[in-house]
């Protein structure tokens, strides 16, 4: 089974208090999230690298394309730095019955850095799942043909994120 995630919403572990809305884009939903006061940071990467990308002041901006296998996730220090785009691949996009944004997680991602340095995560765990029968062959294949997608087209990109990112950010 795929790990559904809810856009907007954050780490319950790490985040104590906090401010979000959701919008619906011409295309997707975005969803914007503050952390007012956190209970402790949150730091990603290997030991002796880690990075934090949540903590007291710091924010994040979410989209979910509408039709697509994937969804982005970027997280801003206190000062609004962006500290990295976050890619999962889906297995779907969608909204539950009570209206929420939600997409279920294939466990394949990508990682785009400032300094336009593209991470591929966690292609060990979509092979695990493939194995133990919870992702298809054609969902296993579907991940690495989105993720080459967005790759080659330019979206796992500095420049575009920037733009895409600010466009976003205009309708909060």
């Amino acid at each position: 089974m795929a790990r559904r995630k809810y856009i907007g919403r954050p780490y319950k572990d790490y985040v104590k208090t906090y401010e979000s809305k959701i919008v619906r884009t011409d295309n997707g939903y975005a969803a914007h999230l503050k952390v007012i006061e956190a209970n402790r940071p949150f730091m990603v990467g290997a030991k002796g690298a880690e990075i934090c990308i949540s903590d007291d002041g710091y924010s994040s901006l979410e989209y979910l394309p509408d039709n697509k296998n994937w969804s982005m996730f970027s997280a801003y220090d206190a000062e609004g730095k962006i500290i990295e785009w976050y890619f999962d691949i889906t297995r779907k996009n969608e909204v539950d019955e009570d209206g929420n944004p939600y997409l279920d997680d294939l466990y394949l991602d990508i990682v785009l850095t400032p300094d336009g340095k593209i991470l591929i995560l966690d292609e060990d765990e979509l092979q695990s799942a493939h194995e133990e029968g919870l992702v298809s062959e054609e969902e296993f294949k579907m991940a690495y043909r989105v993720k080459d997608e967005l790759i080659e087209n330019k979206i796992v990109d500095v420049a575009y994120m920037k733009q895409f990112c600010a466009e976003l950010f205009d309708l909060f």
